[in-house]
């Protein structure tokens, strides 16, 4: 990657919608210059996906709840897979301290978190403890921004 490319990285991570042609006037280059750094780019995995964010609230899904899980080593993988078929499950970190791994889950309320999540996360073999924090209110949420970095001194 080069300075090209951070800089269309710094501005498609402000606004994905950012036209190329836009792009390409702030950095002096040809448009097509842009679509194929942006093709590049996505090609080799350094721009994951193009999408939006939803306010939860407005669509319903009141409830944050972060989840600690503790876990048998030996079954790992397939308790990774199991909590990706959650569909209420929009994250899950592997940890060092002090759950094994963590989730982020949105649902509409506590019911619908205790009937589609907890009971089966409860139910999956090879999940020790779980530990539930319900969150009341988000002060900041955002995605990964990429930022120019000094050099090393």
């Amino acid at each position: 990657m080069d300075e090209v490319d951070i800089a269309i990285l710094e501005r498609l991570s402000e606004n994905c919608r950012m036209h190329s042609t836009l792009i390409a006037n702030e950095l002096g280059v040809a448009t097509s210059t842009v679509h194929k750094r942006i093709d590049k780019l996505h090609s080799s995995g350094i721009i994951k996906e193009f999408t939006i964010r939803v306010d939860p609230a407005v669509v319903g899904f009141n409830i944050t709840t972060f989840i600690g899980i503790n876990i048998e080593p030996t079954k790992r993988t397939s308790v990774i897979e199991s909590l990706k078929a959650i569909e209420d499950v929009l994250e899950i970190y592997e940890l060092l301290e002090p759950y094994d791994l963590l989730l982020k889950v949105q649902t509409f309320d506590v019911h619908t978190l205790k009937e589609d999540v907890l009971n089966p996360i409860a139910a999956v073999d090879g999940i020790k403890k779980s530990y539930s924090i319900l969150t009341t209110k988000c002060h900041k949420e955002s995605s990964l921004s990429i930022r120019k970095r000094n050099p090393p001194l």
